[in-house]
C-alpha cells in the first residue's frame, strides 16, 4: 500500500514539473479573466439571452447599453443578486408618468403596471429628472421588473457591477 502511495506521488510530481508552465499560464489567464469579466446567468423574461459576460471595468451607463447592478431593498427580488437591465434614461432626462405610462424625454418605455404577477400592488415612479448618479433601467420584456416602478426606481451608479454583453 504504501508502496502505491509512493508511485502515485512520484507521478504526480513528474507529471507536475512537466506541465508547471502549462498550469501556470491557466492559473494566471483565470485569475486575470475573472478579476475583470464575470459570467451571468439570466433565469427571467426581462432581456432575451442566458448567458451574459460582465466587463467589470466599464462602471460608466451608456443609454441603449446592457447594464449589471446589484439590486438592493425592492423585493420580491433579493437584495445583493446581480441584475441585468438596458439603460434607458441618463442625468438630466425627464422621466414621465402620465396616467401610468411612463416615458424619457418624450419616448415611451412602457406602462407601470398597477400589480406583479404574484399579485402585489406595484407603486410607478413619479414624473422627476434623473439627478446625477442615477440611471433608469429597463427590461424588454412588460412583466420586467425595473425603473418604471418606484422601487426599484433609478439605480444609483455605485450599485453597478459592469457593461454586460449577451453570449447566448
Amino acid at each position: 500500500m504504501k508502496e502505491n502511495a509512493s508511485c502515485l506521488l512520484k507521478t504526480l510530481l513528474a507529471l507536475g514539473k512537466r506541465h508547471a508552465m502549462t498550469c501556470t499560464i491557466i492559473a494566471l489567464a483565470l485569475i486575470l479573466f475573472t478579476h475583470r469579466f464575470q459570467l451571468a446567468v439570466n433565469f427571467t423574461e426581462s432581456l432575451p439571452g442566458t448567458v451574459f459576460l460582465i466587463d467589470k471595468k466599464v462602471k460608466t451607463p451608456q443609454k441603449g447599453e446592457l447594464i449589471a447592478f446589484t439590486w438592493k431593498d425592492a423585493a420580491p427580488i433579493p437584495d445583493d443578486v446581480t441584475v441585468i437591465k438596458r439603460v434607458a434614461g441618463l442625468a438630466g432626462d425627464k422621466v414621465v408618468n402620465q396616467n401610468r405610462v411612463i416615458s424619457v424625454n418624450g419616448k415611451l418605455v412602457g406602462l407601470a403596471k398597477t400589480q406583479a404577477k404574484t399579485g402585489e400592488p406595484l407603486k410607478a415612479i413619479a414624473s422627476l429628472s434623473i439627478p446625477k448618479g442615477y440611471f433608469f433601467a429597463m427590461g424588454e420584456h412588460a412583466d420586467s421588473f425595473d425603473s418604471r416602478y418606484a422601487r426599484p426606481g433609478l439605480i444609483a451608479y455605485t450599485a453597478i457591477r459592469g457593461r454586460a454583453y449577451r453570449v447566448w
